[in-house]
């Protein structure tokens, strides 16, 4: 069994496995959209999907994109677009931003496993800096939570306005409100892949820490600590992009570390940005140096595993691409061998031509010495009159 400890590359089975599982979790927030929101939620779902499919075909005919057999890569990408934005997004918005996440961030890099970045939250941060007032949007039913904590007010402090919170009765994007939603999405990594968990915790203790020293409301820290997991796209960040085996780092130490340092850098963009969401950018950042994170130092265990590994890996020296002049000294003048390669040939063709005259010879001498019976009188003694 391999230990969890060590960096684990992703096999193609256990790629779809991922795939497979983010599709069936997306349906989650799905269905608390279209509860919550009902027709719109259908509409804008809808219109994304059918623009990422759009995409898809026209990049596996045109561009030769390879999109892995038997995955959903195309429904994840496009849910994920869809409940990032609003209800009240117009519909053109939603095209664009999927358009951007399929067109910009997947086909020039031939699949959507080479995606530098994650496709749907590159297109909310593009959506955010294009089109900030329709973003974030939520006239019809109110200021979000976002936007209280940003000009720094508060829900009551009291136990209705925190569960209100927690099951998404507030204005939020299409499918990120539900927070009761997210813990259970969380129970199923935990018992789906263990190891993707610990950045996810990591991270949202960071949150909370950050939300603790660093309140933005007055009405108290376990307040302030509700409002910043339960606003914006935090827990659905933490969900699908932290817990995403794709872009966290291999080793369990960095993913450990990078979660934490991940759910700083998203509060620290929160407390700056002048939008009412910067989280998205502080997932593109986590997500583009999650690489440095392993190559932090290696533990003891870590040493410890390596070192029982080394009677069972071969060494192989690489081969040099420039041969070294004591090397090339012991190689002896490849000019002899040339000659005698030539010599030998020109003995060769003496040796037939002289088998073939040898030949000749031989059959112009038995040809001198063949005895008729006509003759064969006269060589024995001549004729017997004489």
């Amino acid at each position: 069994m391999t230990d969890t400890n060590m960096p684990q590359n992703l096999t193609e089975e256990f790629k779809r496995s991922v795939i497979r599982d983010y599709a069936l979790m997306l349906c989650v927030p799905m269905a608390v959209a279209v509860f919550i929101h009902g027709f719109f939620a259908v509409i804008n779902i809808a219109i994304s999907l059918v623009t990422c499919w759009i995409f898809k075909s026209v990049g596996k005919k045109l561009l030769d994109v390879q999109f892995p057999p038997r995955t959903y890569h195309t429904f994840v990408i496009g849910t994920a677009v869809a409940l990032l934005l609003p209800a009240s997004a117009p519909w053109w918005i939603i095209a664009i931003s999927a358009s951007f996440a399929m067109g910009v961030c997947v086909l020039p890099f031939g699949s959507p496993e080479n995606a530098p970045f994650i496709p749907s939250v590159s297109a909310l941060c593009f959506a955010t800096l294009c089109w900030p007032e329709e973003i974030y949007n939520y006239s019809d039913f109110g200021d979000s939570l976002g936007k209280m904590l940003l000009y720094g007010n508060s829900v009551d402090d009291n136990i209705i306005a925190i569960l209100e919170a927690f099951v998404g009765s507030v204005p939020s994007a299409l499918g990120t409100g539900c927070a009761m939603a997210f813990i259970g999405l969380l129970v199923f990594i935990i018992i789906r892949r263990p190891k993707d968990s610990i950045p996810v915790f990591t991270f949202i203790i960071a949150i909370c820490l950050m939300a603790i020293l660093f309140p933005r409301v007055a009405t108290g820290r376990v307040v302030s600590v509700v409002m910043e997991l339960c606003s914006g796209m935090i827990l659905f960040g933490a969900v699908f992009f932290i817990s995403s085996p794709f872009f966290a780092p291999k080793r369990t130490v960095a993913k450990f570390f990078w979660g934490f340092v991940s759910g700083i850098i998203c509060m620290v963009i929160r407390y700056v940005c002048p939008f009412e969401e910067g989280a998205c950018f502080g997932f593109l950042i986590s997500c583009a140096v999650s690489d440095l994170f392993d190559g932090l130092p290696l533990t003891r265990k870590e040493k410890k595993q390596i070192k029982a590994l080394e009677p069972y890996i071969e060494i192989v020296e690489p081969v040099p691409s420039v041969v070294p002049e004591e090397v090339l000294e012991l190689i002896p003048d490849i000019s002899p061998v040339e000659e005698i390669v030539e010599e030998t040939e020109t003995s060769d063709e003496e040796t037939e031509t002289i088998n073939r005259e040898s030949e000749t010879l031989e059959t112009v001498i038995s040809e001198e010495n063949t005895v008729t019976e006509q003759d064969a009188p006269f060589f024995i003694g001549g004729d017997s009159n004489e």
